[in-house]
């Protein structure tokens, strides 16, 4: 199987330079065009039933202009993680550590690989609710993995709606209540180093109206010293129908997280004593503690035959507490805004006109304290400093989409202009440090076409524009004054593909190329032990392949009447080859240019295959498998690949209305030794050797029950 062509083609081009990668890009389609198979009249082997949003406009994924990677319900069920970070890493182009359960940092084509403890420079949201806060940094883990349906990763520069990031943008969606009916669903599990989940799901739904409730509580004693963690959540989800021309959707998520951070620890630690969390967090005790609110309701309204209005309103407040070794960290964020879209639809002979206009307004109070932690032993001492940021931002939006037959064209642009207003509240020595940060006005165009070849395969390409606005603290100069020169980092990309079937349609196949050129580069220069300045110095250059492989190995209906009888087996994979590197990067007299960019290794695989038998039992097994990987600017530390394979065997049974799933899961079966996050560009202070590694889990075991009952 693996020596087919499709999949020679991938391991070839992870050896190529990158004039070969867009010849390649563009012929191998044509060289699939004559090997067109017979239809299949399977709908679920249908590659066109594969729907999806990302681009503004709900397409089949073979007309989609541009690159995305798709998370389906089927994973969500096959992982249950206890975060979303290892769904993501199931996206070829998308790299997510986790140090703890509430330590994490998400990038895509390498974009936020030198964020400390964050993910910064790529977009989130929740049923269109901004999980980005005004500081540019994305907190996806807080969302519970049992109430989302699907998540959809744009990656790069490559949308207008959501904002030009520089990375991309993920999009997550909740469960949809008027696809489920009315039930009761609970789901526990329990498993290694004090692991304890639970989940309580109530749907219900009548003529018009729909509606789910979900509690979960997960909590964790933790590997390490000093990784206790707890997380309560609660969903409400409700769709409603007024007449025929309007639909809404109303969503509240609350969520109450507490974990403990037994930070990173020395080469020295990782090998011999991985358990120990850094001496200094330990004696702090050190914590997050965080409540977050998102609530939004939106509604779309059919105008006429060809208008159809779209808008939504959301509130985020974020109330958060540290415990750091040198201070106390008391962050407070209210945040509301709006988006609107107006859609226009024409058809005319074998054109279809599509044009949609809009703005999203985003507006934050950011309020932020620090107190000192008296001799670091977690007493809380007298104030050190106090602030506030008021944050706005205005995105306009606009995108024009043809499709003719099999050819589908989009052009689009954004304009974003931002303003945060400063205040220095404490004004230590007397002096106020107050000012305004506005970076002005960017336009980013956004230009793609995608071609149908047949009716199983397509080819598409984008070009586009893309930035990252710096966080006030990345502005502040060493004396806490704003650096007003410092400017957003800002990208061109370009992306070439072909997606589709083969072997009979049962082989879905997502193949692309890209080049990323990102400018105005902003790094952290050390100025002292603990003292930092931004600024803008250098450029990088981003350049890969991404592919992702998914379909049926065995299907046989015809068995359902034997218990152990195979009744399907199917697989998935995806594979990123990453090239990134600092293309002009001179700091202190040193010259980067050259070298890798930390925090990302070079080649990235992610595995699954499935057994279901007939008789209800079934098998999933999950494998990761990274290449090594830079941990500095300079190269001169890398951090070993490593090879983790999870497995899930399981049982599923419907009795009348009751569904009943049992299972139990080992994870890092081969107990790999390995850094599940690394502190890119560790300091040094002294004699004291630089902290870079997170220790993954070792073999560690669960076993769950769910049980349902519809209504």
């Amino acid at each position: 199987m693996f020596q087919q062509e499709g999949v020679l083609v991938v391991v070839y081009l992870s050896m190529c330079k990158k004039s070969i990668f867009f010849f390649l890009i563009l012929l191998f389609p044509f060289l699939l065009k004559g090997q067109e198979p017979e239809p299949v009249v399977s709908e679920e082997q249908t590659l066109d039933e594969v729907v999806v949003t990302a681009f503004n406009v709900s397409r089949r994924l073979l007309s989609t202009p541009g690159s995305l990677s798709l998370i389906g319900p089927e994973q969500i069920e096959a992982s249950r993680p206890a975060t979303v970070l290892p769904l993501l890493n199931q996206a070829s182009g998308v790299f997510a550590h986790a140090g703890t359960l509430s330590t994490s940092r998400i990038t895509i084509r390498g974009i936020g690989a030198r964020e400390p403890y964050a993910t910064g420079k790529i977009r989130a949201y929740f049923n269109s609710i901004p999980l980005t806060n005004g500081s540019g940094i994305s907190i996806v883990e807080h969302i519970d993995p049992s109430v989302i349906e699907r998540i959809e990763i744009i990656k790069g520069p490559a949308t207008s709606a959501y904002g030009a990031g520089l990375g991309g943008t993920i999009l997550i969606t909740a469960r949809e209540p008027s696809q489920r009916g009315s039930g009761i669903t609970n789901s526990f599990q329990a498993g290694s180093f004090g692991l304890l989940r639970n989940s309580l799901m109530l749907d219900g739904s009548r003529e018009g109206m729909a509606g789910s409730l979900v509690y979960s509580r997960t909590n964790m004693d933790g590997y390490r010293q000093n990784s206790q963690y707890r997380r309560d959540a609660l969903t409400g989800l409700g769709q409603f129908s007024l007449g025929n021309k309007t639909r809404g959707t109303a969503l509240l998520y609350y969520s109450d997280m507490k974990g403990f951070i037994p930070s990173s620890i020395d080469s020295l630690s990782f090998v011999n004593n991985p358990r120990a969390a850094a001496q200094n967090w330990l004696n702090a005790r050190g914590y997050e503690d965080t409540q977050k609110l998102l609530a939004g309701v939106s509604a779309t309204h059919q105008l006429n035959a060809e208008l159809l209005l779209d808008i939504s309103l959301f509130t985020t407040l974020h109330y958060e507490k540290e415990r750091r070794p040198w201070d106390f960290l008391y962050e407070d964020r209210e945040s509301a805004g709006t988006r609107m879209k107006l859609n226009w639809f024409r058809q005319t002979g074998m054109a279809q006109w599509r044009i949609m206009g809009g703005a999203e307004l985003f507006f934050e109070n950011f309020r932020y304290k620090t107190y000192q932690n008296a001799g670091g032993a977690g007493e809380q001492g007298a104030i050190i400093s106090n602030n506030r940021e008021g944050i706005r931002f205005f995105n306009f939006f606009a995108q024009a989409d043809l499709d003719y037959e099999s050819l589908n064209l989009s052009a689009g642009i954004n304009a974003n202009t931002n303003r945060i207003n400063y205040r220095d509240i404490q004004q230590i020595g007397g002096i106020d440090r107050s000012d305004v940060y506005n970076y002005g006005l960017i336009l980013s165009p956004r230009l793609s076409a995608n071609y149908r070849l047949g009716n199983y395969h397509a080819v598409f390409a984008t070009f586009s524009h893309g930035f990252s606005p710096p966080a006030l603290s990345e502005t502040l100069t060493p004396e806490g004054f704003v650096n007003l020169d410092i400017l957003p980092e800002k990208s061109w990309s370009y992306e070439a593909g072909f997606r589709g079937g083969i072997f009979g349609n049962k082989l879905f196949y997502d193949l692309g190329v890209y080049r990323m050129q990102v400018k105005d580069l902003l790094v952290a220069e050390r100025t002292g032990p603990d003292a930092w300045v931004g600024k803008n110095a250098g450029r990088s250059v981003h350049q890969g392949v991404e592919a992702e492989l998914s379909g049926k190995l065995f299907q046989n209906a015809a068995s359902a009447g034997k218990w152990l009888s195979t009744k399907e087996i199917s697989w998935r994979a995806s594979y990123s080859y990453n090239h990134y590197r600092f293309s002009d990067y001179v700091d202190r007299d040193v010259d980067y240019s050259g070298k890798s960019i930390p925090g990302v290794p070079e080649h990235l695989l992610n595995a699954g295959l499935q057994f279901v038998f007939s008789g209800g039992l079934y098998v999933h097994t999950i494998l990761t498998t990274t290449g090594r990987m830079p941990m500095n600017d300079l190269n001169t530390r890398f951090a070993n690949g490593y090879h983790v394979l999870d497995a899930r065997i399981g049982y599923k049974k419907n009795v009348g209305r009751w569904n009943l799933d049992a299972f139990g899961a080992v994870n890092n079966l081969t107990n790999q030794h390995y850094a599940s996050m690394i502190l890119v560009n560790a300091p040094s202070y002294g004699s004291t050797p630089p902290r870079y590694y997170y220790p993954g889990l070792p073999v560690n075991f669960s076993f769950g029950l769910r049980l349902g009952f519809a209504g």
